[in-house]
């Protein structure tokens, strides 16, 4: 089926709500949202819409909150259905005209849906594991809170957000720090290596997850290779990340256990370097904010491959997202 728009205006009351609610058996894909009233101070103004996903009973859980720059610098990619869907908030004190750009992306009928969006209620320092059952993956594309932290502009889901097995955990964004908060989530998880969220908020928080089912393989294989990797701490203090020959993976993200660096501008405590065998090109380096606060889209092979580096040799837990992207006869 053929993508077809939903885009609308509605005028939406002070504090009053607008559902941007698919139909029975259908998925959208929200990309925009705009407004008539916008706040904040220039060059920092962002249109006056709180935006969160909800199901008619938790939520909304933010995505994109007033005031906050979070979010209103890229295209959204906020997969509903029915049960899950997006709420808009109009906070302000009069009318306003509050757009959405969507479309539909699958009318399912009968059959199960893809969308994957859900919602959880976190008490304080609560977890909340995204796992897909046995021969799903999924892909995850954004994350909200009810709780935010920090003031105006600079406001940031108050959520820790994380690689997980079951045992180790690697961070991919905490919520006082900027890194990651201003770009589309791109991560791969499967029953092996999934998603964790953890309210760090002092208060119970409705939180959610944006995503849809990648793939379902059944008992075929796998082709997400995320990973979560124990490196130094009186081992290697090195992991390469080298595809079997082969085979071709994009790397969508990088997460550590240990961050360094002055709240709000923390990163991950890891040297990431193109490496091929006896070469180093260094792509992200722990004390430099270049490329961790944009999107990580690093394509490797057996030749060609990542190696990070615990640069302190203390030993600390990495992880990456991952997607083999070609397969082939050597």
């Amino acid at each position: 089926m053929a993508d077809y728009i939903m885009t609308d205006i509605q005028v939406i009351g002070a504090g009053g709500d607008f559902d941007v609610r698919p139909a029975v058996g259908e998925e959208w894909e929200v990309t925009y949202i705009g407004s008539d009233a916008w706040v904040g101070v220039p060059p920092a103004s962002v249109p006056d819409v709180n935006a969160g996903i909800f199901d008619g009973t938790l939520g909304p859980a933010w995505v994109l909150a007033t005031l906050a720059v979070r979010g209103w610098n890229r295209r959204q990619k906020l997969f509903l259905n029915r049960t899950d869907y997006l709420r808009l908030n109009n906070p302000g004190g009069a009318g306003a005209n509050v757009s959405f750009s969507a479309k539909v992306v699958r009318a399912f009928g009968v059959a199960a849906s893809f969308v994957v969006t859900d919602l959880d209620q976190l008490a304080a320092a609560a977890t909340w594991e995204v796992q897909p059952p046995v021969g799903y993956e999924y892909h995850i594309t954004d994350v909200g809170s009810s709780q935010w932290i920090g003031a105006g502009a600079a406001a940031l889901p108050d959520l820790q957000v994380s690689l997980y097995d079951g045992t180790l955990e690697a961070i991919i964004m905490n919520g006082a720090d900027t890194r990651g908060w201003d770009k589309n989530l791109d991560i791969y998880i499967n029953n092996t290596d999934y998603f964790r969220l953890t309210n760090t908020n002092v208060a119970q928080a409705d939180v959610c997850i944006v995503g849809k089912i990648a793939r379902f393989f059944g008992t075929g294989a796998s082709v997400v290779r995320s990973e979560i990797q124990t490196i130094a701490a009186g081992g290697a203090i090195v992991w390469d990340i080298q595809p079997p020959a082969g085979e071709e993976w994009r790397v969508t993200e990088i997460a550590a256990d240990t961050w360094v660096g002055v709240n709000p501008a923390g990163l991950p405590l890891l040297t990431v370097s193109m490496f091929d065998g006896a070469n180093l090109s260094d792509l992200l380096i722990s004390t430099d904010s270049k490329g961790w606060l944009g999107d990580i889209d690093i394509l490797i092979d057996n030749q060609n491959y990542l190696r990070i580096i615990d640069p302190t040799s203390a030993g600390l837990v990495a992880g990456i997202s991952a997607v083999l992207t070609r397969q082939y006869t050597v």
